[in-house]
């Protein structure tokens, strides 16, 4: 059998001697769109920077395609939570898409190869064509595409992202989400996400955080189970994304 991406065994992790993830067994297999979901302070953050080397267990063990996650790391992708843009700093939107090449080398200049590559990460996020302008004068949305396109210019094969439709209104996050569609095409992807109604649409697996992990094919998704997850009784909506005239359903 492949090997999985993500292998998680027995880990719990602590801050201050307060456990925020406790028991914790998870395995992404390859091509896998798993979405975490779970109360705020439940641990999917945590989660995230275990799986990338930014965090050690307290105990147990975290596997990136095979290896120890800081060995990995040249190979995950990561668009961070909350990700803040200074208005007055002169960053282009070719600039902010080499960030993702920084990984890729020890010194020097950008090369031809890096600036390659990030216009191929905006053309894949369908901003090739504003790779000059200034970030800052970008909507939301792409903002947040540039920021998934640095992610990308480091020719990732898995993509981390943590909530990346916060903030963002219900046209952009269908934008969003039919980019992320694309991209499951080539990639393995592990996203965090309060968005039930893109869980039902778009996910494979989803991953219950809540101290500890349950992990679920998207068709066991109930309101009996997200109201066990939340503490409290939820209402399911069910968003249809189609390509027809009307939108929503």
């Amino acid at each position: 059998m492949a090997q999985p991406v993500i292998e998680i065994r027995d880990l719990t992790f602590s801050y201050d001697g307060h456990p925020i993830l406790e028991n914790v067994n998870l395995t992404i297999e390859d091509r896998d769109f798993a979405t975490v979901v779970g109360p705020n302070g439940g641990g999917k953050t945590t989660l995230l920077k275990l799986v990338l080397g930014l965090l050690r267990p307290s105990r147990g063990s975290v596997r990136v395609f095979g290896t120890p996650p800081a060995e990995a790391r040249p190979r995950i992708g990561y668009v961070p939570q909350h990700s803040q843009a200074d208005q007055s700093f002169p960053a282009r939107v070719i600039d902010v898409a080499l960030m993702g090449r920084l990984g890729r080398r020890l010194f020097g200049p950008y090369d031809d190869e890096d600036r390659g590559a990030a216009l191929a990460a905006l053309g894949e996020v369908g901003l090739e064509e504003q790779a000059r302008r200034p970030f800052a004068d970008l909507s939301g949305g792409q903002r947040q595409r540039v920021l998934i396109a640095r992610a990308l210019a480091s020719r990732p094969d898995l993509l981390l992202l943590d909530e990346p439709t916060a903030s963002l209104d219900v046209a952009m996050e269908d934008e969003l989400y039919g980019l992320l569609r694309r991209l499951h095409e080539r990639l393995t992807i592990l996203l965090v996400s309060h968005d039930l109604g893109f869980v039902s649409d778009f996910t494979k697996t989803v991953v219950c955080v809540k101290r500890t992990i349950a992990v679920h094919a998207t068709s066991e998704v109930t309101a009996e189970l997200i109201g066990e997850i939340y503490g409290r009784d939820v209402r399911m909506v069910r968003h249809d994304h189609d390509d027809h005239p009307g939108g929503h359903q």
